[in-house]
């Protein structure tokens, strides 16, 4: 590398991590309290928060899924939560040693970089600096739906190796298909790529890497097989090859083999441990409820007039799209890759066809009635097709790395299109990003939490309680009547360290809210709306029965008193809870539910804590 190139490789390293940093200033703001502000945003704090309170090591890392911290008394299994074992690692770390903090958004900003920066590094050689940079750059800052995950859906946020390894398996078909070279410090950097995607978010994130990596070895297989039938032993002469390298420098590949294999020992474990605990429960995933997105949002723009972001059409689509711009990668990535693919299809079109066939599968993909995507053991529980979205641009990207763009005849006139656009949608998607703010917790927070914490009892009671999965599991059963504010009510147990009733994961097997159907739990309350989505709050007052019921039910249970969303029940509601059980004696806000109190349990009826009449309670019969 010449001296320019030199410099101009440093100046993209050092841009490539300041970028990331502006980023963070400007559009995360966040950089000393917990990731909170209500919805799914308490969850990704929680599972690492979980993981650093039920991690055992026995020889190998493992963790206790089966659990009555949440669904309390019952308990439930913890392996559908939304698992991402890499940021989940790294709360538990920060956690255990300074307690809480914005770890997360650190977390993310990092993300950020692996992404910008080792894009460029991966691809710099393959296809020179400006390319490198400008890719990388892309993928990062120009993936508009997985910046639009944060934070509500902070583990779709964070994709760094899997867009690295998808990179990665394109690298590795381009140099198969073209007879290039291999070395084994490549094979070294693929496999830990690879690896490193276990560590992202299990159920989609490391899938689409997985599945990447599966439909290249399948494509590079039957080409090897084929030019072997031809007398073109390919695979032997890799292999020889790399057996040179080994027997030169067996020291180094020792050192090298380190980073993959400690990464094999923190994920590989717990891994295989939650996806065995999955497969022991029965879903019918036949009739499982999903959140399908239409195929056509991949051609919505980010337009001022026209703004993919607000997903529009549903009506006229009849899908129902999740996420800020499902679907739509916008016209700037998607110009990318129609201009790629169209260039470069001739000489390239076997290079590109695990792509092609990722993309297909995946836009196309229905849970229930085209479920391509769940041929793979990791797609089992894929209800949700538009989060591939985040890996759009990946793809697009990989079809204009090998164009030299010089060489269109219409070069410029393209190059201007393109600048529009990306000026256009950059501008609509940033001026929305900005307008995000971050959560800022109450300034009693921490000690309404630490006076619920010195409470003698194993568990406190949210109310209105909500017990709920994504796949929609309790919300007819009524036992989630507010689900939009209290979903992640359950989550604050991080806080206060006490056992919950409530609880919300991706999955429920309806065994799980057995006992709270059978205790007739959801017979408390009723919604303004039975609409999942519209209902703000409970209406009804308590029945002299219900009443009744309500208070057996915190005497038998060993809570230390009542978290009271007040303003989420009925004035009536209230009065009646304070009179029959007492005064609050703090408030504060809770991200979602707003405002809270605590009532502690009259010490007069710890000596009535019963578990055994608690767990025979029915509504309305007796107590």
């Amino acid at each position: 590398m010449d001296f320019r190139a030199a410099k101009q490789n440093q100046i993209f390293i050092f841009i490539a991590i300041l970028l990331p940093v502006i980023y963070g200033i400007f559009f995360i703001r966040n950089f000393t309290l917990p990731l909170t502000g209500g919805g799914d945003v308490d969850e990704w704090e929680y599972v690492g928060y979980y993981l650093s309170q039920n991690l055992r090591f026995d020889i190998f890392p493992k963790v206790i899924l089966q659990q009555n911290q949440t669904f309390y008394p019952f308990g439930t299994t913890q392996a559908f939560a939304d698992w991402s074992l890499e940021s989940n690692y790294w709360f538990a770390l920060f956690y255990r040693l300074k307690g809480h903090g914005a770890w997360l958004n650190y977390y993310y900003v990092l993300s950020l970089v692996v992404s910008f920066l080792g894009s460029y590094l991966l691809l710099k050689k393959e296809f020179g600096l400006k390319k490198a940079f400008f890719v990388g750059f892309v993928v990062t800052f120009f993936n508009f739906y997985a910046l639009n995950k944060y934070p509500h859906h902070f583990n779709h946020s964070t994709i760094h190796w899997t867009i690295l390894s998808i990179f990665s398996d394109f690298i590795l078909v381009k140099r198969i298909i073209l007879r290039e070279h291999i070395s084994v410090k490549w094979v070294f950097l693929k496999a830990f790529l690879l690896i490193a995607t276990l560590g992202m978010n299990l159920g989609y994130i490391c899938g689409f890497a997985l599945t990447s990596f599966v439909l290249s070895l399948m494509v590079v297989g039957v080409v090897i097989i084929k030019r072997y039938s031809k007398k073109e032993n390919q695979l032997i002469f890799y292999l020889s090859n790399w057996g040179k390298e080994l027997k030169n420098s067996p020291a180094l590949y020792v050192f090298l083999s380190l980073p993959p294999l400690l990464l094999l020992y923190f994920y590989l474990p717990i891994v295989w441990q939650i996806y065995q605990e999955s497969q022991t429960l029965h879903f019918n995933n036949a009739e499982s409820p999903h959140l399908w997105s239409h195929p056509l949002r991949m051609m919505f723009p980010y337009f001022p007039f026209f703004n993919a972001t607000e997903n529009p059409l549903t009506n006229l689509l009849k899908d129902m799209p999740e996420g800020l711009g499902s679907g739509s990668p916008g016209w700037f990535c998607l110009g990318l890759g129609i201009i790629g693919y169209i260039s470069n299809w001739k000489k390239y079109w076997l290079v590109f066809l695990p792509l092609v066939i990722l993309l297909i599968i995946s836009t196309f993909y229905h849970p229930n009635r085209v479920p391509t995507l769940k041929i793979f053991p990791w797609g089992t529980f894929n209800r949700v097709p538009s989060r591939f979205t985040s890996i759009l641009p990946v793809i697009f990207c990989c079809f204009i790395l090998p164009l030299d763009w010089y060489k269109l005849k219409i070069h410029k006139i393209l190059t201007g299109v393109l600048v529009v656009l990306f000026l256009i949608e950059g501008i609509v998607v940033y001026q929305f990003l900005y307008k995000k703010s971050p959560y800022i917790v109450d300034g009693n927070f921490f000690n309404y939490m630490a006076v619920v914490e010195k409470q003698k009892g194993e568990a406190v009671l949210d109310f209105p309680f909500c017990v709920v999965g994504g796949d929609g599991t309790g919300l007819k059963e009524n036992l989630c009547p507010v689900f939009v504010y209290t979903c992640n009510v359950y989550a604050m147990r991080r806080f206060h360290h006490k056992k919950v009733i409530g609880g919300y994961y991706s999955h429920i097997n309806p065994v799980a809210i057995k006992g709270f159907v059978e205790m007739g739990v959801g017979k408390l309350t009723k919604p303004n709306y039975t609409d999942w989505r519209s209902a703000s709050m409970v209406i009804n007052e308590f029945s002299e029965e219900q009443l009744a019921y309500f208070i057996k039910y915190l005497q038998y249970n060993d809570f230390v008193g009542i978290n009271l969303c007040v303003d989420l029940i009925h004035e009536k509601m209230y009065k009646q809870i304070v009179d029959n059980i007492g005064k609050p004696t703090q408030s504060t806000l809770f991200p979602g539910a707003g405002r809270v109190v605590f009532i502690p349990k009259p010490d007069a009826w710890r000596k009535l804590t019963d578990k055994n009449k608690a767990a025979g309670m029915k509504f309305p019969c007796g107590c």
